[in-house]
């Protein structure tokens, strides 16, 4: 059995035959006979790693040929964008001026703002406010994931409750404007965040002239072209063991093998706050301020649009198992893993038999996996 080294990015593991290299290595090609150019394809890609956009990412390219020079426009690409879509304390990205202003005045922003606004206002429209964008006044008064994160009084909680509704974001496409309805709201890309940065990334590095790549984004798995260590040119995606701070029998729960090329997981083990015996989740209910109660432990998106997928792995975790399964069901686009508290996998109808179970204390009961 060859070996695989499993690459822990906290949610979902991009499993890569042997040892990676640097980007500087050589190594191995494989002939790409479909492409018109001539395209050689390496078994064991190069390797960049940056933290950048408040998070881990990776980057790997099976181009040959490829590296260090597409790495660094990768890099400055980032780092641009973190600077206009972060929210600092300092006040300085674009994000930052639009919350400033809520309840004032629109803020004028860039091209690539204004596109991701736009998607933020769109699916929290598509999913009826399951994804709000505008719960950013929540996440700031837990603090959760935080080292000074804690539990509100109910007060300041319910105080929240009036400056998070997505429909008080006001898109002017003429004058290229966003502006919040309300004082002390504040809009936030988290949630469909990664997605978004990462279609940006793979269509730089299409523009460099690399076909076949990888981006690891705190967690979420992004692809273009197809696996060269795979005869059907699938990706090996293993989902992480979601249980907090347990014993675990496997770091993963198990391996989803797919021609897919997103793979979004929002879970409660990422991001928390433990207080007693309680755990909060970083999601929140937003008719309530609360952190969200939910019986799934994580849910993986498997998709084709990054920033569709993230933003609907927070939508399935607000459903919860029942509802979130009937949704993917009812949609042929959606494709879903759900992992539960009570240690079951759910498979959604649409991607049967891709799923490979390797922690044999959690069970499939619902979907096809191998055996």
């Amino acid at each position: 059995m060859e070996k695989r080294l499993w690459w822990r990015l906290g949610a979902v593991l991009l499993l890569v035959p042997a040892l990676l290299c640097g980007s500087g290595c050589k190594q191995g090609a494989v002939k790409n006979k479909t492409s018109e150019k001539k395209v050689e394809l390496m078994k064991e890609p190069y390797k960049n790693e940056e933290f950048a956009t408040g998070t881990y990412v990776q980057v790997l390219i099976y181009d040959k040929g490829h590296g260090d020079a597409d790495f660094k426009v990768v890099k400055d690409q980032l780092n641009e964008l973190a600077a206009k879509f972060e929210v600092y304390e300092q006040g300085e990205s674009e994000f930052d001026k639009i919350n400033a202003q809520a309840g004032i005045q629109p803020v004028k922003v860039s091209n690539i703002t204004f596109k991701l606004a736009k998607a933020l206002e769109k699916y929290a429209k598509s999913s009826k406010g399951e994804y709000n964008p505008t719960v950013g006044v929540m996440t700031q008064l837990w603090h959760i994931g935080f080292s000074n994160g804690q539990v509100p009084s109910d007060e300041l909680v319910k105080a929240t409750l009036d400056k998070v509704d997505y429909k008080d974001i006001v898109i002017d496409d003429k004058n290229q404007t966003v502006f919040l309805k309300k004082k002390g709201m504040m809009i936030e890309a988290d949630g469909i965040g990664k997605g978004f940065i990462a279609e940006q990334l793979l269509k730089t590095l299409k523009k460099q002239g690399v076909t076949t790549a990888v981006v690891n984004l705190g967690g979420h798995a992004y692809t273009m072209g197809k696996n060269p260590n795979h005869k059907d040119g699938f990706w090996e995606v293993g989902i992480a063991n979601p249980q907090l701070g347990e014993n675990q029998d496997s770091p993963l729960v198990g391996v989803l093998m797919s021609g897919h090329t997103s793979f979004n997981t929002t879970n409660n083990y990422g991001r928390y706050l433990k207080a007693g015996d309680k755990v909060y989740s970083h999601l929140f209910d937003t008719k309530t301020g609360y952190p969200i109660e939910t019986d799934l432990l994580s849910v993986t998106m498997v998709g084709y649009n990054p920033t569709y997928d993230d933003a609907y792995s927070n939508v399935l975790m607000n459903m919860g198992l029942e509802k979130g399964m009937k949704y993917v069901n009812d949609h042929d686009e959606l494709d879903a893993v759900f992992v539960t508290k009570n240690k079951e996998v759910h498979i959604s109808k649409h991607i049967p038999g891709e799923f490979e179970l390797l922690d044999k204390t959690f069970k499939v009961v619902e979907g096809v996996a191998k055996d």
